[in-house]
């Protein structure tokens, strides 16, 4: 079953536009890796600091794998300190409700 990732997160203020920067070139990285199939960066009109990255990947254990490399990499870390806390991140099982 397909696994629908959500991360979320708050950053301090002036950090928007450095944020999507360093993201665009992370993504290119996480388009390579195996099980991946969706990424996207969006942001909360009412709070404009508020972003949420939502990702869907062939399989949880395939998403793991690429989250232990971020955490290994250090782009975690990046992140969280951008941010007023550390992003929360929540894995989802994709339920096909075409029928």
């Amino acid at each position: 079953m397909s696994a629908s990732v959500l991360l979320e997160g708050t950053l301090k203020a002036g950090e928007r536009d450095g944020f999507t920067a360093v993201v665009r070139e992370k993504f290119k990285v996480t388009r390579t890796f195996a099980g991946f199939q969706q990424i996207d960066l969006t942001f909360n009109f009412e709070n404009p600091d508020n972003w949420v990255i939502t990702e869907v990947w062939d399989s949880k254990e395939q998403y793991q794998k690429y989250l232990k490399f971020r955490q290994e990499d250090g782009t975690l870390d990046e992140i969280s300190a951008i941010c007023t806390e550390p992003p929360s991140v929540r894995i989802f099982d994709v339920i096909d409700t075409a029928e």
